[in-house]
C-alpha cells in the first residue's frame, strides 16, 4: 500500500502505566493442560486508530521457578469473529524481566483489534503481554501482510524438537520445513526449554536460521539466555532478518547451547510475506 509521510512515528501501545502497575495485559491460560485459554483483547478497535507498518509483541510471567513451563501465544486480529494473525509465538519459561518479544514488520490496518490467547502446559496461570503498533511517517523497511508459522509443533505449547550442540559446539542443525510455502523476505526464531524443572546452567543459547539443502546459509543469528531459576528471555535482537527466500525452500534451525544442554528445547520459524 502507499503510506503517506507524516511527521514522527506514532505509537498505538498496551503496555500498561508507570506507577504501581504492572506492564501489559494479563493473559490467563486454561485450567486444562495444552488448552488456549480465553481470547483477551489488547488493544480495542476503536483504540487502534491509524494504520501500522509493524508490531512489537512482549510476553512474560509464563514461567516459574522448579516449574516446567512451555507456553505459546497466537496473536489475533479482528472483532467478534478474530482471525490468527501470528500463530504459536513461543514464550515459556519467561519468569521476571526481559521475558520473549517479538517484532514483525507488517500491515495492520485501522479499526481492527488486537488480542491474544494463551496455551500453556501450567494451568489456570496469568501470564502478561504487551503490544505496541508503529505506524506514520515512512516505514524503514518492507512491510508484509502475513506471517507463517514453519515447524511441526509436538503440542499446542511447544514447537518442534531441538537438540542444540553443547559447549559452544558447531550449531546443530533441524530442519523446520523441506519446502516454503511462498516466498518470504524476513524471518525471526522461537526458541524455549521444555519438560524441564531444574534449568542449569546459566547459559546463552546462540539460534540461526539456515536456508538450503545440504549446507545451509545461515541467514540470521540471535540469542537467547537461560538461568538457573527456569527463567529464558530472547530472541536477542528481537528484529527479523530482512532476506529474500523464494517459495520452495528449505528452513532450518541452527542451534549451539554455551553449557550443556536441558531436558529438552523446541523452536518455531516466523516467515514474513
Amino acid at each position: 500500500m502507499l503510506w503517506t509521510p507524516q511527521k514522527g512515528v506514532p505509537l498505538n501501545t498496551r503496555s500498561g502505566g508507570i506507577v504501581g502497575a504492572e506492564p501489559g495485559v494479563a493473559l490467563p491460560s486454561n485450567a486444562t493442560t495444552l488448552l488456549d485459554g480465553a481470547v483477551t483483547e489488547i488493544i480495542s478497535a476503536a483504540s487502534n486508530a491509524r494504520d501500522s507498518w509493524g508490531i512489537h509483541i512482549w510476553i512474560e510471567r509464563t514461567g516459574a521457578s522448579t516449574v516446567a513451563a512451555e507456553a505459546c501465544v497466537d496473536i489475533l486480529v479482528g472483532g467478534a469473529t478474530d482471525d490468527v494473525l501470528i500463530a504459536a509465538l513461543i514464550c515459556g519459561y519467561a519468569t521476571f524481566g526481559a521475558g520473549h518479544q517479538y517484532f514483525f514488520p507488517i500491515h495492520i490496518p485501522q479499526g481492527k483489534r488486537i488480542a491474544a490467547q494463551l496455551a500453556s502446559v501450567r494451568t489456570s496461570i496469568t501470564a502478561r503481554i504487551a503490544i505496541s503498533l508503529y505506524g506514520g511517517g515512512v516505514p524503514p523497511f518492507r512491510v508484509g501482510s502475513r506471517v507463517t508459522t514453519y515447524g511441526t509443533q509436538i503440542n499446542n505449547a511447544r514447537g518442534k524438537a531441538v537438540v542444540p550442540t553443547a559447549s559452544g559446539g558447531t550449531a546443530s542443525v533441524t530442519e523446520m520445513t523441506a519446502s516454503t510455502s511462498e516466498n518470504h523476505y524476513a524471518f525471526l526464531p522461537g526458541f524455549q526449554p521444555a519438560t524441564d524443572t531444574s534449568i542449569t546452567p546459566t547459559a546463552y543459547v546462540n539460534i540461526g536460521i539456515g536456508v538450503g539443502a545440504a549446507t545451509e546459509d545461515r541467514i540470521g543469528t540471535w540469542w537467547y539466555g537461560k538461568t538457573t531459576g527456569e527463567d529464558m528471555s530472547g530472541p536477542f535482537p528481537w528484529l527479523p532478518s530482512f532476506v529474500d527466500v523464494p517459495a520452495g525452500s528449505r528452513l532450518s534451525m541452527l542451534a549451539s547451547n554455551q553449557g550443556a544442554n536441558d531436558a529438552a528445547y523446541d523452536g518455531l520459524i516466523y516467515a514474513i510475506s
